[in-house]
């Protein structure tokens, strides 16, 4: 234990640590953060590194990774304090390091965002004509603005259950009744409509892509490509969060007792869950081949030229083939009213 003092009264103005231990579950979590930090850091930088038109997909797919970089860097084990002096510092650190509250903001953007990345994927495969006028630049800068400000909103609420009293940081929640309610909400808004959301959306675009076999277009297998990657993204993400958010969920609305905290169970839902952290990049790598070009680069191991997007541009290539359609229907009329 290591500890600092601060001030002339010895007693009041301590702050003591409690060291890392390095258990398993902390080895395997410093391993995971570390693999996140680089793999998202290296999505950003391809994303940012390639000129290119405005791309609202590649747009997202860089708040996912900027939303799993910054979750990455709040999962590295640290020491927690043991105790702290009476200070505006103090309860800061509660409020807000202690509580990790950063952190949570950061997977509730992480959820969000692979929210509407499934949405604008559903948008472009069965609302072609419209995809750009929803998912402009300007209107999808705006909905990475408000994925971020309503995770706040979401999650404010862990900053008044940690707070400081008697030289250390406690948690309690004011009434049972509130920590039931805040605990069904966030397992409602933060795992269960969002995975519905995703499912569903996937379900959609399958079908339509599905419905019409006889299109063999470019672009309809470059969508149908990035649609079974996202889904891979999605899939992964509900096998690394289902666990800890059922066994959290029960917890907060009394089904199981809170010795589960202190369980290797709960260590290794964790731990299971900062793995969808880490995992996006590598599915990026294995699925996508631009993004691999991209990646040889940006090593400096090839020059790749021509790429002007790295998750397909699908709304202007679906544009090009919708106009070309369009305007071999209007022929095909002109020439049957001549007939």
């Amino acid at each position: 234990m290591m500890s600092v003092v601060q001030g002339n009264n010895a007693s009041n103005s301590t702050w003591t640590w409690t060291s890392v231990e390095w258990q398993w579950w902390e080895v395997i979590q410093l391993i995971l953060a570390i693999a996140g930090i680089i793999g998202n850091f290296l999505v950003m930088l391809v994303l940012f590194r390639v000129k290119r038109k405005f791309c609202s997909t590649d747009t997202l797919i860089a708040g996912l990774a900027l939303a799993d970089f910054l979750t990455s860097l709040f999962i590295i084990p640290h020491a927690e304090v043991k105790t702290l002096p009476d200070t505006v510092a103090a309860q800061l650190y509660c409020r807000i390091i202690h509580s990790s509250v950063v952190m949570w903001i950061s997977i509730c953007a992480s959820i969000f965002t692979l929210t509407t990345i499934s949405i604008e994927r559903l948008t472009a495969v069965v609302r072609p004509f419209h995809f750009r006028n929803i998912f402009s630049r300007k209107r999808t800068i705006m909905m990475i603005t408000s994925i971020w400000i309503v995770s706040l909103l979401v999650n404010i609420v862990v900053m008044f259950v940690v707070y400081y009293e008697g030289g250390s940081c406690k948690f309690g929640y004011p009434a049972v009744w509130f920590h039931k309610f805040t605990g069904v909400m966030v397992f409602l808004i933060e795992y269960l409509f969002p995975v519905i959301i995703m499912v569903v959306a996937h379900v959609f675009m399958i079908f339509t892509l599905r419905r019409h076999p006889r299109t063999k277009s470019k672009s309809k297998e470059a969508n149908r490509h990035i649609v079974w990657m996202l889904l891979m993204v999605v899939v992964v993400f509900v096998i690394c969060w289902t666990p800890d958010q059922l066994f959290y969920f029960a917890l907060n609305i009394g089904l199981i007792d809170h010795t589960y905290l202190y369980s290797p169970q709960y260590r290794l839902y964790v731990v299971l869950a900062f793995v969808n952290s880490c995992a996006n990049p590598i599915i990026y790598a294995a699925r996508n081949p631009n993004f691999r070009q991209a990646l040889k680069e940006l090593c400096g191991s090839v020059r790749v030229g021509g790429i002007q997007h790295i998750f397909v541009d699908f709304e202007t290539r679906g544009s090009r083939t919708s106009d070309r359609m369009t305007t071999r229907t209007r022929i095909e009329l002109s020439s049957s009213a001549m007939l």
